[in-house]
């Protein structure tokens, strides 16, 4: 999917940028560096989200319109998960794999996990037990494995939207092969959505 630039956003974060630049300069002249260290910090990363963050597209599954397309995305309306290659958006190919568990799916639709490796997408022979503890849930995890890889996975939590302050589970992976089929087993209203489209690998980028 083709990207184009946000210039509202991309105004908005050269602000902040200005600001932070600003309040760390005044702030390393009167002497409080520390404080002028962590501005000059924020202000670097308000850098990197003007360029990058500033990107809108739609989504090559279900065609929402996606914003702040910084490293990986998933898609709030499908889950699906891509990146920007060579100035476009695409979805991951289903057999990427990213060093440590990133690809995030809320556990809110259900718990069944696809017989496939976490860590690698291959079929799985074993399990890892995860657990979470917060002060709106507590469980445990069961989560495939194949015989040589571990540590595929791990339980975290994330914002509700519109409830406030409310966290709700979320298991993270490192294959997208496995995550694909965790979605289809656990959100069955979306499998319609998952329309198969050019993925980095068949284009030649990833």
């Amino acid at each position: 999917m083709p990207i184009k630039r946000s210039w509202l956003r991309t105004l908005a974060w050269t602000l902040v940028t200005l600001v932070l630049l600003g309040m760390a300069a005044f702030t390393g002249f009167s002497g409080e560096y520390l404080i002028a260290g962590v501005l000059l910090l924020f202000g670097v990363l308000a850098i990197v989200v003007a360029g990058s963050g500033s990107y809108i597209s739609e989504c090559p599954v279900c065609g929402t319109e996606l914003r702040g397309l910084i490293g990986l995305t998933r898609c709030p309306q499908c889950f699906s998960y891509g990146k920007i290659s060579d100035g476009e958006y695409y979805e991951l190919p289903p057999d990427f794999v990213n060093k440590i568990p990133v690809l995030a799916l809320p556990l809110s639709g259900g718990r069944e996990m696809p017989q496939l490796c976490c860590g690698c997408g291959a079929p799985a022979v074993r399990s890892e037990k995860l657990r979470i503890i917060r002060v709106e849930f507590a469980f445990d995890l069961n989560v495939p494995h194949c015989g040589l890889h571990s540590g595929g996975a791990d339980l975290d939590s994330e914002a509700v939207a519109g409830k406030g302050k409310a966290q709700a589970p979320v298991l993270k992976v490192k294959s997208y092969a496995f995550y694909r089929a965790c979605v289809q087993a656990n959100y069955p209203e979306l499998t319609k959505k998952w329309i198969t489209q050019p993925s980095l690998a068949a284009a030649g980028k990833f």
